[in-house]
C-alpha cells in the first residue's frame, strides 16, 4: 500500500509538472522570445505520459533509497526536471525563476536528508553544485554561446543533488548526457531532420543524465 501511494504521488507530481510547463510555455510565447517550436506541451496526452513516467520514477526512487524522506527529496527534483525539460523542448529556454525555485525547495530537503541518511553529504552537495555549474560555464564559453545560460543554471541544481550522493554521480550524469545528446544529434542529422547548424535543447539531456546517475 505504501509503495502504491508513492507511485500515485509521483504520478500527480508528473501531471502537475506537465500542466505547469504548458502554462509557462504559453506565457513565454506570449510575452517573450522563444527559440523552439516543438509544441510537445500542446498535446493532450503529454500530462498522461508525464504522470506515468514520474510514477515509475517514484517507484524506482523508493527501491533506490530505503528512507522515504530521501526518496521524497529526489522526487521533487524529478518533478521540477520534468517541467524544465518540457519547457526547454518547446522553447529552448530554462526559466531562471523555476530553476531557482527548484533549488530553494531542494536544498533544505537535502540538508535534512543528510541527517537521516549517512550516504548524503551537505558539503559535497555544495561542492557538486559549484563543480557542475563551473564545468558547464566553461563549456558555454568554449562553445561560444551554443550552450545557454539556462543550461549552466540547471547544472547548479543538478550538481547539488548529484553531489549530495557522490562526485562520481556528477561524472556519470555529464557523460550520459553528452553521449545521449550526441547519439540523438547524429541520428537526426543522418535522418535529414536536422543539419550541423541546428541547435538542440541540451537541458533535457542533462536531466536524463542526472536521473540515470541517481538511479544507477
Amino acid at each position: 500500500m505504501k509503495i502504491l501511494s508513492w507511485v500515485l504521488v509521483g504520478a500527480l507530481f508528473g501531471w502537475w509538472a506537465a500542466e505547469r510547463a504548458a502554462e509557462n510555455v504559453r506565457l513565454l510565447r506570449k510575452y517573450g522570445e522563444t527559440f523552439g517550436e516543438a509544441h510537445i506541451t500542446d498535446y493532450e496526452f503529454t500530462p498522461h505520459i508525464a504522470a506515468v513516467i514520474n510514477g515509475i520514477l517514484s517507484l524506482a526512487l523508493v527501491i533506490r533509497f530505503d528512507l522515504s524522506f530521501v526518496a521524497a527529496s529526489f522526487a521533487v527534483l524529478f518533478a521540477f526536471g520534468t517541467q524544465l525539460a518540457l519547457i526547454d523542448l518547446d522553447t529552448h529556454l530554462l526559466p531562471r525563476d523555476i530553476v531557482l525555485t527548484a533549488c530553494l525547495c531542494g536544498a533544505p530537503l537535502l540538508v535534512l536528508s543528510a541527517r537521516v541518511d549517512p550516504r548524503g553529504s551537505v558539503i559535497r552537495m555544495a561542492i557538486g553544485a559549484l563543480l557542475m555549474w563551473g564545468g558547464l560555464r566553461l563549456l558555454q564559453l568554449a562553445s561560444k554561446g551554443d550552450l545557454g545560460s539556462g543550461d549552466v543554471r540547471l547544472g547548479g541544481l543538478l550538481g547539488m543533488y548529484l553531489g549530495w550522493m557522490s562526485y562520481g554521480a556528477l561524472l556519470v550524469a555529464l557523460v550520459a548526457a553528452s553521449v545521449i545528446a550526441g547519439v540523438y544529434a547524429l541520428t537526426t542529422v543522418a535522418g535529414g531532420k536536422a543539419n550541423r547548424s541546428t541547435r538542440f535543447a541540451f537541458g533535457p539531456f542533462l536531466i536524463v543524465g542526472a536521473v540515470l546517475a541517481v538511479l544507477r
